[in-house]
């Protein structure tokens, strides 16, 4: 069962085992990923099971499972849907254990009902309030990666880049291997392996979380390129580390489309990146303001 897609358009295919974050800027963005990659679920024959605070539930299923219709028990049997903050507190806080006992619990009770695959997707902001248990949360994205990588499974994390501040960015990135940002599935240079990841969180000295590290000679280069920026290279860069395409930027700043393509080529010279990730990254560790 290799090569599945996800439904989006314009992304490629991934394994079974795959756990992944999805990247975008706002509820339109959000669901041009969500629905698609729960249609295409429900089209396979697998699992499904979304999480979300942001929409009612019902809502989400009747925009998944359609009209009553050829198909509409079989498919609505096929999806769940519950409240994000229901799930990921159970217990009236985030529990690590708690929530990878669940996704166990989910993936079994797929098999055990003859389904190939579950296919979740979690809304994430539901850690914004600072719910009790919520510092463990990326010890929990972390582990994420050595459950699912033997269970027919693939789990999409939803990260809104207009609600998450520059540091929980920045350990979204250190805990997926795969990011899904402007349309592509991206390997993640900045993944750290949840072993090394763990030993760094548990370690008794702060930060919690291992904040990216770079040597003191990269980082005066890095900031040397960032003041070498023009202000049209910024405001690039602003929509850019949105996970805006270089369409929608060329649209937003009223250029064309060679223009921003020109732009984003003279960034990454200066700066000694080589993909949107890296850029986002560095994007992040500025706090470049939005705008």
């Amino acid at each position: 069962m290799n090569g599945l897609s996800l439904g989006i358009p314009g992304v490629g295919v991934v394994s079974p085992g795959t756990h992944f974050c999805a990247l975008y800027s706002g509820p339109a963005e959000r669901d041009r990923l969500l629905y698609p990659f729960l249609e295409e679920g429900l089209r396979r024959g697998d699992k499904c099971l979304c999480l979300i605070d942001d929409v009612e539930p019902a809502l989400v299923r009747d925009l998944a499972v359609g009209q009553p219709g050829p198909g509409f028990s079989r498919r609505s049997a096929q999806l769940d849907v519950e409240r994000s903050s229901d799930v990921y507190q159970r217990s009236g806080e985030f529990s690590v254990d708690g929530m990878v006992t669940f996704l166990a619990e989910c993936v079994d009770a797929a098999v055990a009902d003859d389904f190939d695959l579950l296919r979740a997707a979690g809304e994430m902001s539901w850690v914004l309030p600072g719910a009790p248990g919520w510092d463990e949360l990326f010890v929990y994205e972390s582990s994420l990666n050595h459950v699912v990588e033997e269970v027919p499974a693939i789990l999409m994390c939803l990260y809104d880049l207009k609600k998450f501040g520059a540091e929980m960015l920045v350990e979204v990135l250190h805990t997926h291997p795969l990011v899904l940002l402007d349309g592509t599935v991206i390997d993640n240079p900045h993944y750290v392996d949840p072993t090394a990841y763990q030993g760094a969180a548990s370690a008794a000295a702060p930060p919690r979380y291992p904040l990216v590290r770079v040597d003191a000679s990269d980082e005066d280069e890095a900031d040397h390129g960032w003041a070498s920026l023009t202000d049209a290279e910024l405001r690039v860069v602003a929509r850019v580390s949105e996970g805006k395409s270089n369409r929608s930027v060329a649209e937003e700043l009223y250029v064309s489309r060679h223009t921003v393509d020109a732009h984003l080529k003279h960034i990454y010279l200066k700066l000694d990146v080589h993909s949107r990730v890296e850029l986002t990254v560095l994007a992040l560790r500025h706090r470049f303001p939005k705008g």
